[in-house]
């Protein structure tokens, strides 16, 4: 039996983001601040997909031998999607810091961190995330209603001050910046050494992080974050893999189209590890080797979202004669922990079934919640969480192991 049978269901949460930095559809933007509360807003929105889609793609058991294989259809799909989201991430953030805004944006705040199952933001009629395993009922109800383009017909309004579609959302974001960029200077420092430029980025992904500095640039990372979602016209259902400089034959599928593949069958799923939906750490008390690793797990999250703050606080033109650029180095060291770190310990916790190991007991599966790192020695503490799992869990240990890999990551 189980060690998970008497844990209640987690409560469907709503991002207290929502009242931070309050949006109204009915007003528009027409100041600066509304204009920042929607891109605090939109950073939330991504950020709501990125746990979502990489916990369907850890739960695919049948991905060759190695991660870097190119594997069978949905799991590449899935991954190129997440990284795309990536992207779009730090194109919100990047418009931030164009517009002067950039610290009121942090990645590793409770704020941000989505604590499913819970409530899509900007989305009529609600729609509930989930972690769950995938297969094509998740793809089709979850993900694809997530970048789904336009409202069904007969859904009604959404309810006074809120958004249909996150469609809509970005919508209103773009026609605030062309409103806003008349009435006042909004480009007067924008701080371009601050933004992610790309030092690296994932093949699998379309588009490359780009410095934003104008209506122009702002209004090009807003549409290629709309445009490799949910799509340009559902008549032409691809998008360019270079946005900026678009050239025939070098196409994509939008996110949407690329889940409804899966849903369809066209792109097979495969073999799915048995992992809980919604899991928290809580579940895991009464067993040592899946309490170890997925506080390790989210330590390791965590301390990557920490580091895409400390990239965006670290000037690219800050480097001493004969240095090396430390931005640079952090901008490597981040996709290394998503690729490397992370992806290695969700690997070895899906693959081991939680205790006592019953023929109906899921595997352990990583719940990507916010804990508190120490203000001081984070990567020492993920060193420690991860020696402290490696008995239970040997191959995080050893040469070019999890282990390896977090002795060269940056303290930071």
């Amino acid at each position: 039996m189980s060690t998970q049978t008497n844990i209640e269901q987690p409560a469907v949460t709503l991002s207290t983001i929502l009242d931070e930095f309050p949006v109204d559809a009915r007003k528009g933007i027409k100041t600066l601040e509304q204009l920042v509360n929607h891109l605090l807003q939109a950073a939330a929105v991504e950020m709501q997909t990125i746990p979502m889609y990489l916990y369907a793609m850890f739960s695919l058991s049948g991905r060759g031998n190695s991660r870097w294989d190119p594997g069978i259809g949905a799991q590449r799909l899935i991954r190129s999607i997440v990284v795309e989201e990536m992207l779009h991430l730090c194109m919100v953030r990047n418009i931030l810091v164009a517009l002067g805004q950039g610290g009121k944006a942090k990645f590793y705040n409770k704020q941000f961190i989505p604590d499913y199952p819970e409530l899509m933001l900007h989305r009529h009629p609600d729609l509930v995330l989930h972690l769950g395993k995938c297969d094509t009922e998740l793809v089709r109800t979850v993900f694809m209603e997530f970048e789904r383009p336009k409202a069904k017909p007969g859904e009604g309004k959404p309810p006074k001050g809120q958004y249909a579609t996150i469609g809509l959302f970005y919508k209103s974001i773009m026609k605030g910046l062309e409103y806003l960029d008349g009435k006042q200077n909004l480009w007067g420092n924008t701080q371009r050494e601050l933004q992610y430029m790309g030092a690296y980025w994932n093949k699998d992904g379309g588009g490359e992080p780009f410095v934003v500095e104008n209506l122009k640039t702002a209004t090009q990372a807003l549409k290629m974050i709309v445009d490799q979602g949910e799509g340009v016209d559902p008549k032409k259902p691809s998008v360019p893999i270079d946005p900026l400089n678009p050239k025939p034959g070098l196409d994509e599928l939008p996110h949407y189209t690329k889940f409804q593949r899966i849903a369809d069958g066209i792109e097979p799923i495969g073999p799915v590890w048995v992992v809980d939906t919604d899991p928290k750490s809580l579940q895991y008390l009464e067993d040592p080797a899946a309490s170890s690793i997925n506080d390790l797990f989210n330590a390791a999250y965590c301390y990557v979202l920490h580091m895409i703050d400390v990239i965006y606080s670290t000037s690219a033109e800050d480097i001493a004669p004969g240095a090396r650029s430390r931005r640079y180095g952090l901008e490597r060291s981040f996709m290394a922990a998503m690729q490397g770190v992370l992806s290695g310990i969700a690997e070895a916790m899906v693959a081991r079934t939680l205790a006592p190991g019953g023929l109906d007991d899921p595997q352990i599966a990583p719940t990507f919640e916010y804990v508190d790192l120490p203000a001081t020695g984070k990567k020492k503490h993920l060193i420690d969480l991860c020696n402290k799992a490696i008995p239970h869990f040997p191959q995080l240990g050893g040469d070019n192991s999890t282990l390896w890999l977090l002795n060269k990551m940056p303290d930071i």
